[in-house]
């Protein structure tokens, strides 16, 4: 019996460039995934960001709106000493700088937290401070045909409004950055590992030939 043994290689599927080739490959993959993961990250704040000036804006649209309602009441029953303790129960807040309460004319009938023009008050503060003034009329009723009262005007300082949601953001901002570098690294690993050199794998296989005989 005359056996043969073949020995046959088989490769799976990998890369025969230099060693080079396959780091420049990994390089490459790494950066797509940076570049992916970097542009949703950004976005991700961005839309933080807008979603902190949207809650900056509705918390100061409710105080005015508040603010103006009970100036009505005051308005109608003509009492400024109770329009004066409003105007100074809204400037011990931290997060308003300046209020000021007018009549229908624009002249100034309750003033809080400075005696100057608004103009020159504004120049005084600090660049640091966001200062955004508010004016709104006071009517004497809701609906058509509301006659003019007055005007209430509220200066807020817009860093305090969003210092007080920030770190509520800042944590989610904090959770998407760690969700998405584990899912960089997690995508990085399956590409190092779908592309990485494999060794060949031998298979040593018999073939067996008839035993030659001789006949008579």
């Amino acid at each position: 019996m005359q056996t043969e043994i073949r020995t046959k290689r088989t490769f799976r599927w990998h890369f025969r460039e230099d060693r080079w080739i396959r780091r420049g490959l990994y390089l490459a993959i790494a950066t797509l995934f940076f570049i992916a993961i970097a542009d949703t990250f950004l976005q991700t704040k961005a839309r933080g960001e807008a979603a902190l000036m949207a809650q900056t804006e509705r918390s100061a649209r409710l105080s005015m709106s508040q603010a103006q309602h009970e100036a009505r009441i005051w308005f109608l029953e003509e009492n400024e000493e109770a329009l004066e303790s409003l105007a100074n129960h809204l400037v011990a807040q931290s997060v308003v700088l300046e209020v000021a309460i007018q009549d229908e004319w624009g002249q100034t009938i309750v003033r809080a937290g400075h005696d100057q023009p608004i103009h020159e008050y504004l120049q005084t503060l600090p660049e640091v401070i966001w200062a955004v003034p508010m004016v709104e009329p006071v009517l004497d009723r809701d609906g058509a045909g509301a006659n003019l009262l007055g005007f209430v005007r509220i200066t807020f300082d817009y860093d305090r409004i969003m210092a007080e949601s920030r770190p509520y953001h800042r944590g989610i901002l904090r959770e998407n950055a760690y969700l998405t570098l584990l899912a960089f690294f997690a995508g990085f690993m399956v590409a190092v590992a779908f592309i990485r050199r494999r060794k060949p794998v031998l298979i040593r296989g018999k073939k067996h030939e008839p035993e030659s005989s001789d006949t008579d």
